[in-house]
């Protein structure tokens, strides 16, 4: 294990391990149907050049997922062509980018082997490595959380922009990869900590981020997709939001797929329109109460 710890052996083990996956990406053909589907969207994405709505084919809107995944699937399609390691390297270039982040965040920390330990967990733990050559969008999805957690736990020390406002960035990462999610996955672990550090260290955290600023860099890049989306093709708010967050567990019998994207499309879109408005206005009086704490910050974590 020292070996493996030791500057040379760490670089040596990723190298060896990013070529394995490189490889596998290669001379593996497309596994199951969630990679086939997802690589089919991004084809007709580059055929069709079509960058608002993915398609299930040429008559029928995916709304299963939010396009960020897709893009990068249909961009890495124009540059490398059309073939099974052009559309898995997307999601390898995203898990780098979250082993990076990882990698920053244990060094400022912890220690250049603590970073090293944190780093080679996550990219040897099955489901990440497998992700990490796969067609999925769960690589974005986890780049945008790890960020955004990162960048709140590092705010108060480590006040460089990618921290401050990376943590806004990862929340737009997480919206356009996999939706409202992302604001779950994000929101949950840090109201928890702040319930837990409620003497006065969570408040120095919230306090270091650019909420107001921030918060609108979140909707700039987000919400306009989201807008198109409707637009485009109505009743995706209503198959997207209520479908898959909510009918899809309360609703026997609920599948999805053609057939309930054809329902949603009946769905109006002006109310959820007015809903986002809605959302839009609370956001901003929130981060304007965040904005007028007066208390001060305890010493940092």
């Amino acid at each position: 294990m020292r070996i493996l710890l030791h500057r040379t052996g760490f670089i040596w083990i990723i190298v060896v391990l990013v070529a394995l996956r490189i490889l596998g990406m290669v001379l593996v053909p497309l596994t199951d149907t969630t990679e086939a589907r997802y690589a089919e969207i991004a084809r007709l994405m580059v055929t069709t050049n079509d960058w608002i709505t993915p398609w299930f084919k040429p008559d029928v809107p995916f709304w299963g997922k939010p396009p960020l995944a897709f893009w990068m699937e249909a961009l890495s399609f124009k540059a490398f062509g059309i073939n099974e390691f052009a559309v898995r390297l997307p999601s390898l270039l995203a898990t780098l980018a979250t082993s990076w982040v990882i990698w920053r965040f244990a060094l400022l920390t912890g220690t250049t082997r603590t970073a090293r330990n944190a780093v080679l967990i996550y990219i040897t733990t099955a489901l990440a490595y497998v992700a990490s050559g796969a067609v999925m969008t769960d690589p974005f999805l986890t780049l945008g959380v790890t960020w955004s957690l990162a960048a709140f736990y590092l705010a108060p020390t480590a006040p460089r922009w990618y921290w401050r406002y990376g943590f806004f960035l990862g929340l737009a990462i997480g919206l356009l990869a996999k939706g409202p999610l992302a604001l779950v996955l994000t929101f949950a672990p840090i109201v928890i900590w702040s319930f837990i550090h409620r003497s006065g260290t969570a408040q120095c955290h919230i306090k270091a981020l650019p909420w107001l600023k921030g918060s609108l860099l979140t909707l700039l890049i987000g919400l306009p997709w989201y807008i198109a989306a409707e637009l485009k093709t109505p009743g995706f708010l209503n198959y997207f939001i209520i479908g898959e967050h909510f009918m899809r567990f309360i609703q026997p019998g609920w599948g999805g797929g053609e057939r309930s994207v054809r329902q949603c499309a009946q769905a109006s879109q002006r109310h959820y329109l007015a809903a986002m408005a809605d959302g839009v206005l609370s956001l901003g009086f929130d981060c304007h109460r965040i904005a007028s704490w007066q208390n001060g910050c305890s010493a940092g974590p």
